[in-house]
């Protein structure tokens, strides 16, 4: 397994951008957040990338500031929740580095985004106003079921429903250490 990049993958509100820096810092990697990267890189936020480009125009420059990614060793790279769902870009990350899959539930999922402030296009109604309650849930369900099979073709899969960030970091790296990595500092 090759262990020069970690991509964490999941769904939105998965916790990717909070436990990215966290076990590079525990591993004495460095930390990518590809969304953040985005913004820097084009100036815009991800929601303004897809109310004046599209969701298409988005994936492109996920897709290349992924890519971007493996010219860097000892690196975690949190990805974006609908990364994978461009073609080919699970099968690269699996070439190229170790994906980590952070599994949560519809319902956990959709408690923690109905208490996020953070923009997401993909949750809103036809009216452009956030989805709330059943709506979210049903959504979350929804876009989970068709992103299941790709996510779970992840080297490693670590459920997050209920767990702390410190605890899904352990949990990580001791699904690492099981995979052979042989590494840095402690959590």
């Amino acid at each position: 397994m090759n262990f020069d990049r970690i991509f964490l993958t999941g769904f939105m509100g998965s916790g990717k951008s909070t436990v990215a820096p966290r076990l590079a810092r525990g591993l004495g990697y460095d930390s990518v957040d590809l969304d953040e990267y985005i913004v820097q890189r084009t100036g815009l936020s991800v929601p303004a990338l897809f109310d004046l480009y599209g969701e298409e125009h988005f994936r492109n420059e996920e897709r290349t500031a992924l890519v971007g990614t493996g010219d860097q060793t000892r690196v975690v790279v949190s990805l974006g929740g609908g990364a994978l769902t461009q073609p080919g870009i699970a099968d690269w990350c699996l070439a190229n580095g170790t994906l980590v899959y952070l599994r949560g539930s519809a319902g956990f999922l959709a408690s923690r985004l109905s208490q996020s402030r953070r923009n997401r296009p993909l949750l809103f109604d036809d009216a452009g106003k956030p989805l709330e309650s059943t709506a979210l849930r049903n959504r979350v369900a929804g876009l989970l079921e068709q992103r299941e099979p790709t996510y779970a073709r992840a080297h490693i899969t670590i459920d997050i429903d209920r767990k702390e960030v410190r605890d899904v970091v352990t949990a990580i790296r001791q699904a690492l250490d099981g995979f052979g990595f042989i590494g840095a500092t402690s959590l």
